[in-house]
C-alpha cells in the first residue's frame, strides 16, 4: 500500500483524537463513521475516518478526521 497524499496533521489516530477533544476513546469510536464515498460534506455530530497510510514506514489505520472533530468544540 503506498501513503496516502494529504496532509497528516489533518488526520489523527484514536488516542490522539480523544485528547484533542478531552474525552475517552470510546466516545470518539461511538461517533465515527467511514467517510462517505459520494460527499465530502461534515455529518452531523459524526466523526469522519478513513483507513490511511501516512507514512511509508506506518500500517494503514483509521484516522480520524481533525476538522470533524473541531466542530464539537464549537459551543452551540
Amino acid at each position: 500500500m503506498r501513503p496516502m497524499q494529504t496532509k497528516s496533521t489533518d488526520w489523527l489516530k484514536l488516542s490522539s483524537a480523544a485528547k484533542h477533544l478531552d474525552v475517552s476513546p470510546d466516545t470518539i469510536l461511538r461517533r465515527a463513521v467511514p467517510w462517505p464515498r459520494d460527499s465530502d460534506e461534515p455529518i452531523p455530530y459524526k466523526i469522519r475516518y478513513k483507513k490511511l497510510q501516512l507514512d511509508e514506514d506506518t500500517q494503514a489505520d483509521r484516522r480520524y478526521y481533525r476538522p470533524d472533530l473541531d466542530l464539537f468544540m464549537v459551543p452551540a
